[in-house]
């Protein structure tokens, strides 16, 4: 097995893929990062327009109601300085570039499969190793370790430059709390299930140009899609909460919603708990890597 992955990383390391996603993964990271921190600071600090007075003219009831606009502010911002309120924005943070940085390993993951049939060492590499499952392990085993580089690389950035923004701010930086710690740690867990998805991906299609295109789509449109569905459903069809709460059953979205990033997006939803979205990503992963398993021990390779 330990001669399988050495062979598994030198075909990774050996084509300019893995630096390209690498460095595409970096970018979308330091742009997550301005988005997320832009909207921290602005969690963290009262608008101009919570310490104006009323302006002249108002009636007593228009004045009483821009009074409770700006007491509401004031104590959402109180509660964002408090220390569960900045380890829930640290979270967010601490994890940035998740969306874009998952689809870089899923794609990197279907590589390892993909490159086999494309440059033609498929029969090669089953006939030097004719147990295939143990093949498709140190695939799985080399995509973990793959994705750990990534989720490592990105979280060192994320602590340094939220190091350096909660300074700025003058609040703790919530290392110590729990929730952010949680969301570090489950983020790895996150990124390792993608590159199992990847390679369950990369053996039911086989085409490298179209599994990678197909996933990258799917990723990304079909995800916005998906939950812009669910949110007409909810409008037009069927009012009832569970309808824009089975976003967490859409991987991608799990994989917010298991870092507490999902919160944000879906504004008062009352999602079920992160746990639920551990449960979806692990299900997914078990079916797309049983079946890639399965279908790679009983497929013909010429």
């Amino acid at each position: 097995m330990t001669r399988l992955i050495k062979a598994e990383l030198i075909k990774l390391r050996t084509t300019n893929m893995w630096w390209i996603f690498l460095i595409c993964s970096v970018a979308f990271v330091g742009l997550a990062l301005l988005i997320n921190t832009a909207q921290a600071h602005s969690q963290l600090h009262i608008p101009e327009w919570a310490d104006e007075p009323p302006r002249p003219g108002m009636s007593e009831e228009d004045k009483a109601a821009f009074l409770a606009d700006q007491q509401h502010e004031k104590d959402q911002i109180a509660q964002a300085r408090t220390a569960a309120g900045v380890a829930k924005i640290a979270a967010n943070i601490y994890t940035s570039g998740q969306f874009f940085g998952l689809m870089m390993v899923m794609l990197l993951a279907i590589l390892l499969i993909t490159n086999e049939f494309y440059h033609q060492t498929a029969t090669a590499t089953f006939l030097a190793t004719p147990k295939r499952t143990k093949v498709i392990v140190a695939k799985l085993i080399t995509g973990a370790a793959m994705a750990f580089g990534f989720w490592l690389l990105a979280t060192v950035i994320n602590l340094i430059a939220g190091a350096i923004f909660f300074s700025a701010e003058g609040v703790g930086n919530a290392l110590g709390q729990w929730d952010a710690q949680q969301a570090i740690l489950l983020n790895l867990l996150v990124y390792a299930l993608w590159a199992v998805f990847g390679i369950g991906i990369g053996v039911l299609l086989r085409s490298q140009i179209g599994a990678t295109i197909t996933a990258a789509t799917v990723y990304t449109i079909g995800t916005y899609a998906a939950l812009i569905v669910l949110a007409l459903i909810r409008e037009y069809l069927i009012k009832d909460d569970w309808v824009l709460q089975a976003a967490v059953y859409i991987p991608p979205l799990a994989s917010e919603h298991v870092v507490g990033s999902l919160q944000n997006q879906m504004g008062d939803t009352h999602l079920p708990a992160r746990w639920i979205g551990v449960v979806v990503l692990v299900g997914w992963a078990l079916v797309l890597g049983g079946i890639g398993t399965l279908i790679t021990r009983k497929r013909d390779i010429a």
